[in-house]
């Protein structure tokens, strides 16, 4: 059945669609991947504490946590793969642009993935064998977190510069490099919004992982009835906890940077978010409106659980007051939200989050002040903000076009940056067989656009400058001066374009009749 659907179909569609594929493997490797950078440093974290502490039960759950990651990992790195293999077969000239900027960047992001998987291998299969020997297991953890660091910054230049390529057409590339491929280019790599991506996705993947394991132990605290391991998971939930939600308040400041970059060199993905074009909408939903209203309800989450221990502790902590600080941010940038975006954007975020806090205080009152419920809640939260995220970023990016500006499916995939960055070592297009069948419009493309022809200059004299001066006070301007005259009644909205105005000036400066 299969088989005779596609044989009358010109085109050997993938299942799901080309764009559906790269969205299922882009978010799934996201959401997997991000935690390991929050576990490791949660692991470290925990291992430190055992070892100042010497309390070895912490020690034991950073092992468990560490299980985790090891299986976390493996599958991010699976996911990986499958996303390589389905960019370069469904998306090639996307693919062979990639490679000409970053071919040796990917090479130097393989050596990183190369060095973590060998570190957390041997982190975690030799923690018995290194019990002797702590201080130098913990330094082995603690590599993960600056190695992960490195690979987000790799990755981050290449993700930044599909969003804001940053510089014009005709640049000069770096280096040359050997057979036909740049390899390496300085100026697309750090383009104007890689400083601002690497910066939110580490405190992102820094919250987002802390979250997930702060769930993680919500749910051992379910699943356990011994009071060791209960006292245990609480306190091992409240530390990951509160990492993650200090990494989470230093988002909307990084996030508000972040959108004054895309507002000046991003222009097309600004748009899409802020005012919900493009694929941002989908299913007629704006999901960068439902990501913010998750993050909003995180907060709420966020500050009823600290002000539930502050309480315990009967007595405000620094942390609980620097969160109460930072919090005040959150609210000064919804607000902002709210002018460029609408209003009622603000209200609702405010009163989803201001609902979350109150879902949070029943939680903790109906577990008797225990944080597993809302540990649980949190990482589910977290798991939806980043796939959200992801998404939201993903399809505000320009989309990719036909030949002729039109998005057809299966056929010439050809990005916006075709005419923002072409190097000389860039095929100049890719024939690869997509179709079975090439219909006409694919292989003779239209004939350009004739570009209008410019009216003359005595003609736009009387029907452009008659509206500001009359022919007699034209007369009277010195020759010399047409060119300053013509540039500044264009700075104050005389439409004329560049080849009208320099048609005007040569004519007036000629001394020609008009």
């Amino acid at each position: 059945m299969i088989l005779a659907l596609l044989a009358k179909s010109p085109f050997i569609q993938f299942p799901g669609g080309a764009k559906w594929a790269v969205g299922f493997f882009g978010l799934f490797h996201t959401s997997v991947a991000s935690m390991a950078i929050g576990f490791a440093f949660i692991v470290t974290i925990l291992q430190v504490i055992a070892y100042r502490r010497q309390e070895r039960q912490y020690d034991l759950l950073a092992k468990r946590i560490q299980l985790w990651h090891v299986c976390v990992y493996n599958i991010g790195t699976i996911n990986a793969i499958g996303l390589v293999f389905v960019l370069s077969g469904l998306y090639p000239q996307f693919w062979s642009q990639i490679f000409v900027h970053f071919f040796w960047t990917i090479m130097v992001e393989e050596l990183l993935f190369f060095l973590l998987a060998t570190t957390v291998t041997f982190h975690y299969f030799f923690w018995d064998k290194l019990w002797g020997h702590k201080r130098l297991h913990i330094f082995l953890g603690s590599l993960l977190t600056p190695l992960f660091f490195l690979q987000f910054y790799i990755i981050n230049g290449m993700g930044a510069f599909m969003m804001t390529p940053g510089f014009a057409e005709g640049s000069l590339s770096q280096w040359g490099g050997t057979h036909n491929i740049l390899g390496w280019d300085k100026l697309a790599f750090y383009n104007p919004s890689f400083l601002m991506l690497t910066l939110h996705r580490t405190m992102a993947n820094f919250a987002y992982g802390a979250f997930v394991a702060a769930g993680v132990c919500g749910v051992w605290l379910f699943l356990t009835k011994r009071p060791k391991l209960q006292t245990l998971y609480e306190k091992g939930g409240r530390i990951a906890f509160y990492t993650g939600f200090f990494a989470l308040l230093s988002l909307p400041v990084i996030g508000y940077f972040y959108a004054h970059v895309l507002k000046y060199h991003g222009k097309e993905s600004y748009v899409n978010l802020m005012w919900g074009k493009g694929d941002v909408v989908a299913g007629g939903i704006d999901w960068w409106w439902v990501k913010h209203i998750l993050v909003a309800s995180m907060l709420g989450i966020g500050l009823a659980f600290t002000r539930r221990m502050s309480r315990i502790q009967m007595q405000p902590t620094l942390a609980t007051v620097l969160i109460y600080a930072v919090a005040a941010f959150y609210l000064m940038f919804y607000i902002a939200m709210g002018m460029v975006m609408t209003w009622f954007f603000f209200w609702v975020s405010f009163v989803c989050a201001v609902l979350a806090a109150l879902l949070a205080r029943h939680l903790l009152n109906y577990h008797q002040n225990s944080g597993r419920a809302v540990f649980v809640l949190m990482g589910i939260l977290s798991l939806a903000t980043v796939c959200l995220g992801g998404y939201v970023r993903e399809a505000s990016r320009p989309r990719f076009v036909s030949r002729t500006g039109k998005s057809v499916a299966g056929l010439n995939r050809i990005s916006h940056y075709d005419a923002i960055y072409h190097p000389k070592e860039r095929q100049e297009g890719m024939d690869i067989r997509m179709v079975k069948e090439i219909p006409d419009y694919v292989t003779t493309p239209p004939a350009r656009l004739e570009l209008p022809e410019v009216p003359s200059a005595a003609d736009l004299i009387s029907e452009r400058c008659i509206g500001c001066h009359t022919l007699e006070r034209v007369r009277k301007h010195k020759q010399r001066d047409w060119n300053r005259v013509v540039k500044r009644m264009r700075a104050y909205g005389a439409k004329l374009s560049n080849a009208e105005a320099r048609e005007i000036v040569e004519h007036l400066m000629a001394g020609k009749d008009y």
